[in-house]
C-alpha cells in the first residue's frame, strides 16, 4: 500500500515538473566584439526624462524559428535602458512573469522576436509530453496571452520587435493587439532596402530621425496579411520604399503595395509600438535603430506622449480641415 502511494506521488511530481515547463535555449553567447559594438552604439541620454522609474520585461521565447540575433538583442535592449536611465530590465523567458500579479511589476513588456505559441514547447518536443500535459500547457499558453492583452488594455505598454507578429496565429485578439500578422518576407536578410519616414513630425519619430526623409539599411522586411493590419486602426510611422529597394525575392501579396515597417496604436488604456526591424545582428548596434527602439519603449511606458490617431483617419481629418478652413 505504501509502495503504491509512493509511486503515485512520484507520478504526480513528474507530471508537475512537466506542466511547470520553462523554455530553455542553447543560444550562441554574445561575443566580446559584439558587446563592444553595442556599447559604442548606445545613446547616452533618454529621448525624454522618465516620469518615474520604469521597469521593463524582455521576453524572447520561441516555439518556431529562433533568430540568431536574439542574444545581442537582449543585451542591446537591456543596456539601452541602463545607459540612458530610461528604464531597468528583467530579461527572462519564464512564463510565470505573465501571471497577473507578476505583470503588475512592469510598465512595458518587450516581445523580442518570439515565434508561434511562445509560451509552449516547440512542436517537435510534443512526444516528450503526455496528452494531459500538452493540454495543460496549451491552456496555460492561452491564459498567459490573455493576461498580456488585459495588461495592455489596463494601461500597460507592449513593444513588439521583428517576429512578434509571427506568433499566436490562433489568437485573433493577440493579432489585433500587436497590429498585424506576418505573411512572408519578400526582402531577405542580405538585401538592401530604403525605409521611408512616413510621419516625420510624429513624437516617436521626430527626435530619432531629425528631419530625415528616409534611410538605407540591410534587414529582412515583412509583409502583413490584410487582416488585422489596417491604416484605419494603426498610426504607421515608417514604411518600405519599394522603388528604392532591392528587388524582392519572394511573392508580393499586397495589392495596395503597402509594406509598413513601424506603427503605434492604443489598445484600451495601453500603448503599442511595433517595429519589424531586427532580424540581423547588426541592427542591434546601429545607433539610429537603437534610438528608434528607445523612443518606442518610452512611448509604450507612457513617458513619451504621442498621437495614435490612425493614419487613414488622420488623412481624412486633414482633408476636412482644408475643406473647412480653405473655401
Amino acid at each position: 500500500m505504501k509502495f503504491s502511494i509512493l509511486i503515485g506521488l512520484f507520478l504526480c511530481l513528474a507530471s508537475a515538473a512537466k506542466t511547470d515547463w520553462i523554455p530553455v535555449f542553447d543560444d550562441q553567447p554574445v561575443t566580446p566584439e559584439e558587446s563592444s559594438l553595442i556599447d559604442s552604439a548606445l545613446p547616452e541620454v533618454s529621448v525624454v526624462t522618465p516620469q518615474e522609474k520604469r521597469r521593463v520585461l524582455i521576453y524572447s521565447a520561441t516555439a518556431g524559428f529562433r533568430h540568431k540575433s536574439i542574444p545581442v538583442g537582449k543585451v542591446a535592449l537591456s543596456q539601452l535602458g541602463e545607459s540612458t536611465g530610461a528604464y531597468t530590465t528583467v530579461v527572462s523567458d519564464d512564463p510565470s512573469n505573465f501571471e497577473p500579479d507578476a505583470l503588475k511589476a512592469f510598465d512595458t513588456v518587450i516581445l523580442l522576436s518570439p515565434t508561434q505559441d511562445f509560451f509552449m514547447p516547440n512542436g517537435r518536443l510534443r512526444e516528450q509530453f503526455t496528452a494531459a500535459e500538452w493540454k495543460w500547457l496549451k491552456g496555460r499558453h492561452d491564459r498567459l496571452v490573455d493576461n498580456l492583452i488585459r495588461f495592455v488594455e489596463q494601461g500597460g505598454g507592449l513593444v513588439g520587435i521583428h517576429a512578434a507578429t509571427d506568433a499566436c496565429y490562433g489568437n485573433p485578439e493577440y493579432a489585433e493587439t500587436m497590429g498585424g500578422v506576418f505573411n512572408g518576407h519578400p526582402w531577405m536578410a542580405g538585401q538592401n532596402v530604403t525605409i521611408h519616414i512616413e510621419d516625420p513630425t510624429h513624437a516617436v519619430v521626430r527626435p530619432v530621425f531629425e528631419g530625415m526623409q528616409d534611410f538605407a539599411i540591410q534587414d529582412e522586411i515583412y509583409q502583413f496579411r490584410d487582416e488585422p493590419y489596417s491604416r484605419e486602426r494603426l498610426r504607421v510611422l515608417l514604411r518600405l520604399d519599394v522603388s528604392r529597394s532591392d528587388a524582392p525575392k519572394g511573392d508580393l501579396r499586397r495589392e495596395d503595395n503597402d509594406y509598413p515597417v513601424c506603427w503605434v496604436q492604443k489598445v484600451g488604456a495601453g500603448r503599442i509600438f511595433y517595429s519589424s526591424l531586427g532580424h540581423n545582428k547588426h541592427i542591434y548596434w546601429n545607433p539610429l535603430i537603437l534610438k528608434h527602439y528607445l523612443a518606442g519603449i518610452q512611448f509604450a511606458c507612457g513617458d513619451l506622449p504621442a498621437d495614435t490617431t490612425p493614419s487613414d483617419l488622420l488623412g481624412s481629418l486633414h482633408l476636412i480641415e482644408q475643406y473647412t478652413c480653405c473655401p
